[in-house]
């Protein structure tokens, strides 16, 4: 199975996550005519049934089964790669790209849009192109947002949600390269101070 330098994609550039989710299916015209899918395809038929015999092999014996820790240990990372979840592409470079995750970015639009006076951020969702910038490309990437903030009931709407904008467009441009196409803001609620 031919992989590139991007460790997550074959050698012709299909995602390796892509091609598993798909695994199932009857393979597409590429798959038939493309050596590097028809190697990952047997691989991971290959990798299925072996993890098939372990497994009943596992269930015959009580000491092969993990313990309590591990199992704990386990869910623990299932549960932080979830709560990453998607990633954007920040920069590509010959050596793979680099990507930041939708929880960390919606972290810090967050944390920006609360630094401001009367402003309390609350849900954030991220539209992005998730292709990114070319490789080694000086064009940062764009992204939209929908940004569902609370505002005390002193500030001045207009004025504030102008403020908002800048601020989150200003701080990530700074702290990740990425450029705020658009950014929506919806005040869903007002609180006393």
């Amino acid at each position: 199975m031919a992989m590139n330098n991007d460790h997550s994609r074959l050698g012709c550039g299909r995602e390796l996550d892509e091609f598993w989710a798909s695994i199932d299916e009857p393979p597409t015209a590429h798959e038939q005519s493309c050596a590097d899918c028809q190697s990952a395809r047997n691989s991971l038929y290959h990798l299925a049934a072996v993890t098939e015999s372990m497994r009943e092999r596992d269930k015959i014996d009580p000491e092969l089964q993990p313990g309590s820790r591990v199992k704990e240990a386990i869910m623990l990372v299932a549960r932080a790669e979830i709560r990453r979840g998607k990633k954007t592409p920040l920069k590509r470079t010959s050596l793979g790209a680099i990507e930041i995750s939708e929880q960390a970015l919606v972290a810090l639009i967050r944390f920006a849009a609360s630094t401001l006076p009367g402003v309390r951020a609350r849900r954030c969702e991220i539209h992005a192109d998730n292709r990114g910038p070319a490789l080694d490309s000086p064009t940062p990437t764009e992204v939209r947002i929908a940004l569902t903030v609370a505002l005390s009931s002193t500030v001045k709407i207009p004025e504030t949600l102008a403020l908002v904008r800048e601020r989150v467009g200003t701080v990530v441009e700074a702290q990740t390269s990425i450029i705020m196409k658009q950014i929506d803001i919806v005040v869903e609620d007002l609180y006393d101070v």
